[in-house]
């Protein structure tokens, strides 16, 4: 929830983890709620970037006191004519519709979501984003079967659908496609792998937008890489990087990171983005702090950044000038 709290894209996420549904499932309780619960609130805050629902004509047979669209001569004759049903004519016709198969398939994945966040009684703040999606859809039924699953597909000119329809599918399948209640194991799971390297990168990027807003910028691309973030306000500058290495609270930076920083601090284009318009490539170099944030298992249910200034938590590396660490802590299942 901390990571969707930025501005990120969804595709970005999607990197962070996947899943080979086409290897054996393994048997693993704990990991089955971890798995469930990272794709459903993954999936909800992609539904929640849907602004508006897709329509589009949706085929219809039904047996009406009124003619509408067109009569359909053998279905009339077997369900009314032969039963002497004169007051009802079996028509067919198309009506533009909310309830398509795509908005169906993201229903029923949204009921899927809410059985699932009662069961493991998840966090206020993901069971209002999954009521909000609900009143989104309201107007849509869940009536979706097997074939129809496989056969939606995203639209190129509806892009908020491509991941939502995405992980809908996900849901289901990680359902054993049983469209009608949860599966009935519990213990078993699909192969799955989590990047916590990227994880960690999104988390902090979360934590650091709540406290700072705008004066964090993201992966701004220059000619010797993509720093993780820039600090740019009129109290203070600076490039930040996360690293995945709880070690660096007793250890020392590693070298390869130093010159990774440094190579960032020197580029052109990072410094004018920093505010150093007029510097040239004769200019003096000036001195940009470089931080590290780097993870701990200390316990922390709060953001370390709110309501602080960042020279007040990064402490100097021994030996560097400019250069810092910040040790911002995992959260933890209890």
């Amino acid at each position: 929830m901390t990571c969707f709290s930025s501005n990120i894209e969804l595709e970005s996420f999607s990197k962070i983890y996947s899943i080979n549904f086409e290897k054996p499932s393994i048997k693993a309780p704990a990991l089955r709620s971890v798995l469930s619960l990272l794709i459903v609130i993954h999936f909800i805050n992609a539904v929640n970037r849907i602004k508006n629902l897709r329509k589009d004509y949706v085929h219809y047979s039904n047996n009406l006191n009124k003619i509408k669209g067109h009569i359909s001569v053998l279905k009339n004759e077997r369900k009314n004519i032969s039963l002497k049903r004169f007051d009802r004519i079996y028509c067919e016709y198309d009506e533009y519709s909310l309830d398509i198969p795509e908005n169906r398939l993201i229903k029923k994945a949204l009921l899927f979501s809410k059985n699932l966040l009662f069961k493991y009684n998840q966090h206020h703040s993901i069971n209002y984003l999954l009521n909000k999606a609900l009143s989104l859809f309201h107007d849509v039924s869940d009536n979706v079967t097997i074939k129809e699953v496989d056969r939606i597909k995203g639209h190129k000119l509806f892009n908020e659908y491509n991941e939502a329809v995405r992980l809908a599918k996900v849901i289901l399948r990680h359902f054993d496609h049983n469209i009608i209640k949860e599966s009935h194991s519990d213990e078993m799971v699909p192969p799955f792998v989590i990047d916590m390297s990227l994880l960690y990168e999104h988390y902090v990027y979360g934590l650091l937008r709540e406290a700072y807003g705008n004066k964090i910028i993201y992966q701004y691309r220059s000619r010797t890489g993509v720093p993780d973030f820039l600090y740019v306000s009129e109290d203070f500058i600076g490039i930040l990087d996360t690293k995945y290495i709880p070690r660096y609270n007793d250890s020392p930076i590693d070298t390869y990171v130093i010159r990774q920083l440094s190579g960032y601090s020197r580029d052109l284009t990072i410094l004018k983005k920093l505010g150093y318009v007029n510097i040239q490539e004769d200019s003096p170099i000036p001195s940009v702090p470089c931080v590290i944030i780097y993870p701990s298992e200390k316990e922390n249910s709060s953001n370390p950044f709110k309501d602080v200034n960042l020279v007040d938590i990064y402490k100097k590396e021994n030996g560097l000038a400019h250069f810092y660490k910040i040790e911002i802590p995992l959260p933890s299942i209890s």
